[in-house]
């Protein structure tokens, strides 16, 4: 599964999450435990993003000098 797809499953997981959460029919331990893999989802996402944002800036930078050359910024799992 490329970040995309992660990025869009882990999206989908948080919403369900949140429709969950948002629900009267489900019990205090179940909305910890939904709640800590809310957490959990959202940090991925973060990260997922701020990778991207440096990705932008990398690209936005190249084509300052009139090269666009995609380069690794040293994000996680690179």
């Amino acid at each position: 599964m490329d970040k995309k797809q992660n990025f869009e499953t882990n999206l989908k997981q948080l919403e369900e999450i949140v429709r969950a959460l948002e629900g009267s029919d489900i019990s205090l331990e179940e909305m910890l435990s939904l709640f800590e893999k809310g957490i959990h989802l959202t940090k991925e996402c973060t990260t997922a993003l701020d990778e991207a944002e440096q990705k932008i800036s990398i690209l936005m930078k190249n084509r300052e000098t009139g090269e666009m050359v995609e380069e690794p910024f040293g994000g996680l799992g690179e």
